[in-house]
């Protein structure tokens, strides 16, 4: 999905990347929203001129691409009007996507400043796996991915899935990192039950545990993922 932001170019640019190492086909995709106006005499709304404004921002951005020798990506472009996030979660159950990428104008690799944005929208209502690229990181093959968990929904396979994907096309090491309160001395029993169901479900991709102890969450994945140069979280 794109605004025609730069942060949003920034994620195309991520998702161009993707595409092209693991043979996938881009959408490139914005929604438009119809201005209300406010009478009660009707106004003819120009819907037909922005759907063409629309599309001719996407197939500017698609011959960009294509100018820069990727030829061989296959890209469509498609627009819609409504509200963002529904619409682009409609346009993923339509074509059947197995990947959203979008941008976010974050404050550094995870921050909490991110309520009420289009992507967090997404991310809380999407069953879709999404990859959020903050406006400053650019592609790299993920050797390390780091997975924030606190066991509560580690034992579907469903929630796995797209990492273990991900994980096995870029021959990755999945670091399982779980940050706890530095008063905290023994696991609960149900904590370790999850790790075992798991380590059975990642036996085939390479993977390790690891326990931060911090009073902040944000703090600690933060430090991790700097300590470990992790490539993606």
């Amino acid at each position: 999905p794109t605004d025609f932001s730069k942060i949003a170019g920034n994620a195309i640019d991520y998702a161009v990347e993707l595409a092209k190492s693991t043979q996938a086909k881009l959408i490139l995709f914005h929604v438009f929203q119809i201005p209300v106006i406010p009478g009660e005499v009707p106004i003819m709304l120009p819907i037909d001129e922005m759907e063409k404004n629309a599309m001719d921002g996407l197939n500017k951005i698609r011959e960009s691409i294509i100018s820069k020798g990727e030829n061989k990506l296959v890209i469509e472009c498609k627009c819609e009007s409504g509200l963002a996030a529904e619409e682009i979660n409609l346009c993923a159950e339509k074509n059947k996507v197995d990947l959203i990428i979008m941008g976010m104008a974050g404050a550094g690799y995870l921050t909490e400043k991110i309520v009420g944005s289009i992507t967090t929208s997404l991310i809380r209502k999407t069953t879709y796996p999404i990859v959020v690229v903050d406006k400053h990181v650019k592609f790299k093959n993920m050797k390390r991915i780091a997975l924030a968990c606190d066991f509560s929904e580690s034992g579907k396979k469903t929630v796995l899935k797209p990492l273990k994907k991900l994980a096995d096309l870029f021959k990755s090491h999945i670091y399982i990192v779980n940050v706890v309160p530095k008063s905290e001395t023994i696991a609960p029993i149900s904590m370790a039950v999850a790790g075992i169901k798991l380590d059975h479900l990642l036996e085939t991709t390479a993977h390790s545990f690891h326990y931060i102890k911090n009073d902040d969450v944000i703090e600690g994945l933060n430090k991790f993922i700097k300590d470990k140069e992790i490539d993606m979280l």
